[in-house]
Order: structure tokens, then sequence, then C-alpha cells
């Protein structure tokens, strides 16, 4: 075991920047065969590694550096109150640059096998950025031999995301050391799109409680492929974090989201994890994914297979001839159908809703105002498109909020030539159960 004093200046593989002030506390650097750690104002510091899972690859990627405190009796401190003892900004500062050269030296000592490390900066020192010398700022990535910053991910909260001129410093300069930057807690409070296009993050990590609300809410459920889908156009990986059960777990698969982290697949602790070993959690978790989603599929098409049925026998009797109102009785009849209409070919509403004898909604409902879609235009919806597309096969919408009903529902569609030989598209409506 050896011990080096730290008063801010150089030290073993790193240095890092003399930000203390006279009295500001220094630490002492110890290496042991469990690691590095700092005392630091009766406290022992140390890291611990949380694996980052890809989805797809099957094993670990990376890990995330966190904290660790004990006080003199080696009863545990929480980080967030080791770091709210920070006594001024420049203090906070020292604190925060040690953490990370805890975390840097820790896992270099290890060999990961190429795997990321995923480093925090607290949003106020992120948020005032570098100083006029820049090698001050991340010396324990830019001076260590065994790091190279390509394997570094630098996590900022999005809540630090500014316009502020020190923010805009460090991202260029985390950009010209080679580090990945990931957007942490996106999704925690007042989260905003424009803070992932202007500063274009590699990652951005959803907040916890999109793990929660997947399982727990059906709307949620449903929307989470839509948002990761949006980042993932928006030219950014997804990292779902707090993932804590096997349900959450699956959504996070159905998502389409590319790296978990939580306690359902490691829990942090002292040594990093082989990223070359595959994970058997992930692995037993993808056979149950398939095994649920085929189920839930089977289930869909269950579901879905009456209307689809009805949709091609309305069709082929307007084909002939038929009123609407005739030619889609079988589908009207079917017990979630609403309503059936009629869109040319250029999108508008051709004459009324057709309305099945128990129509879902309140009649007294706000949205009923709307029901009225004569000479309504349509041609921006996928209903119309796909079928445009796909002429004579029944096409299905995802589920969505009915402007007519304001009820989940699901379109059916399907494009046909009347007797006039005019391209038509015949829609019906039908009520989606919450849960399916």
């Amino acid at each position: 075991m050896t011990q080096t004093h730290y008063p801010g200046a150089a030290m073993a593989h790193a240095s890092l920047s003399v930000v203390a002030e006279a009295d500001t506390a220094s630490a002492d650097i110890v290496h042991s065969a469990q690691g590095v750690l700092a005392r630091y104002r009766g406290l022992t510091l140390t890291s611990h590694f949380q694996p980052i899972f890809s989805v797809s690859h099957c094993r670990a990627i990376g890990h995330e550096g966190l904290l660790r405190a004990a006080d003199v009796d080696a009863n545990p401190i929480s980080p967030a109150r080791v770091i709210g003892n920070a006594r001024d900004y420049d203090d906070l500062r020292y604190l925060d640059q040690l953490c990370r050269y805890l975390h840097v030296n820790n896992h270099a000592a290890q060999d990961t096998h190429g795997g990321w490390l995923f480093l925090n900066i607290h949003p106020e020192v992120f948020r005032r950025g570098p100083d006029t010398d820049l090698s001050d700022f991340l010396p324990e990535l830019s001076e260590h031999p065994d790091i190279d910053p390509r394997h570094i991910v630098i996590e900022v909260m999005e809540q630090a995301v500014s316009e502020h001129a020190g923010f805009a410093r460090t991202v260029e300069y985390l950009r010209g050391l080679g580090c990945m930057i990931a957007l942490d807690d996106f999704g925690a409070g007042h989260s905003n799109f424009d803070r992932i296009w202007s500063m274009q993050p590699e990652i951005v990590k959803l907040d916890r409680s999109f793990a929660i609300k997947s399982v727990e809410n059906p709307s949620a459920r449903r929307l989470l492929p839509q948002i990761v889908s949006l980042i993932h156009e928006a030219g950014s990986l997804v990292l779902l974090e707090g993932v804590e059960t096997e349900a959450q777990a699956l959504a996070a698969l159905d998502a389409d989201i590319d790296f978990v982290q939580g306690y359902y697949f490691a829990m942090p602790q002292a040594m990093p994890v082989d990223t070359r070993e595959q994970s058997a959690q992930l692995t037993t978790l993808w056979e149950r994914f398939n095994t649920t989603r085929g189920s839930g599929a089977a289930r869909y098409r269950e579901l879905i297979a009456p209307y689809i049925h009805a949709m091609g026998g309305c069709a082929v009797l307007l084909e002939e001839g038929l009123p609407m109102e005739e030619a889609c009785r079988g589908f009207l009849q079917l017990e979630r159908a609403d309503c059936c209409f009629m869109l040319d070919e250029q999108g508008r509403q051709v004459g009324r809703n057709v309305r099945a004898s128990q129509p879902f909604g309140a009649a007294d409902s706000q949205y009923r105002t709307m029901s009225q879609s004569r000479h309504a235009r349509w041609s921006r919806r996928p209903y119309f498109r796909r079928a445009i597309e796909n002429v004579g096969k029944v096409q299905v919408t995802r589920p969505y909020l009915s402007i007519s009903s304001g009820l989940l529902c699901v379109t059916v569609s399907i494009a046909y030539r009347g007797w006039d030989d005019q391209l038509r598209v015949l829609c019906g409506d039908l009520h989606w159960p919450q849960v399916v």
C-alpha cells in the first residue's frame, strides 16, 4: 500500500488542477490491492462501477463510474451528501475532479478489454466550463498514459444544458479530446428535444421514470418506441437507466432501446466486468422477449383479423356497386367497430361517416363536434398513404387517439377502384382496448 498527499497538484499518472483555496482540505491518495482511494475530510472515497449493456450485443460495453464514500466508522455516506458539503465552487470543482481521478485510475487498473467509461461532471462545473487553460479541466483524461479519451463518455445532466459560453466551451473541449457526450436524465422534469438537436450527444440516457411508466402505463408503453425513434433520427443512441425488473427490461427491448443499465442486469461493484463475456441475463431475456412477442402478436392477430377480413369484403361489395351503408354493414356489426368513411384519391372525405348502431364514445363528448367529417382532408394520415401505396391490400394503423371520439382507436383501410374506375380508399375505425 502506498499513500500520496494530494494538495491539488501533480500525482501519479495524472495531475489535477490547483483549484483549492488555502482553506480547502486536500486529499491523501492511497494505492492498495483493492484499488485507489482518497482520504478526504474524514471520509474514504473510492469507486464502484455499474455495467452498461448493449441489448443487441448481449454483453457489457462499458461502465459508469460511481462514487462510494464512508466515514471513519465505515458507515456509508451518500454521494449527494458528499458533493453537497462543498463549501464553494472551487471546493466543488476540486472534489468533482477528485472523483473522476479515482474512477479513471481504478478503471484503468483493470483489463476491461476496451469498454467505455461513463464519467459524470457536476452540472455547475460543466456549465462554467474550462478556464483559460483548457489542460486544467480534465487532466485525468488528457495526461493518463493508459486512457484513450475516445473510450470516455462524459455525462451531462439535461438540466445543465444552457446557452452559457462556458457550457459551449466544455462541449467543444470534450469533442476536441475525442470524448463522447451523453445527455443524462432525459425525461426528468422539463425535458426539451431542442437540447438533443442543439447538443447532438452521442447517447441520450432516458430517466428511470421511463422504465417505471412503460410498465405501469399502457400509453407510456406505446409512446416509448416513438420517443426512441425520434432520438435515433436526431442522431443519438438511447440508454435506459434504472431498469430493475424483467417487465421493464422487456419494455426496453420492445422499444428498440440500444443500451440498458440497472439493478436487473448488474449491481454497482468495485471490479468492472469483462466486456467480452456474454450476459446470461440478456440471453435469457431475449428468449423471454421472443416468446412474449410471439404470444402478443398472436393475440393482436386474433383481435384484428375479423376487421381486416370484413374490410376486404366491404371493398368487394363497393366494387360491385352496393351503397356504402349496405357494403359496410358486416364491418359495423363487429364488436369494436365505430364507423366507416370514404376518401378520394386526394385524401378528401366523400360523404359522411357511416356509424355503428352503438358507436363508441359518449353522446355528449366534446369530441362529437368533430365527428361531422364531410369534406375533411385525411391525406396526411398513415391509413391513407399506405392504402394508396398498396392498392387492394388492407392496411392497419398503430393505436392513436381518434379526433372524432376522443378514444384510442385503430383504423383499417383499403384502396380499390370503383365501377367508375376512380381510386377510392375505404376506412374503418375500431375502438382499441387500453391493454393488448
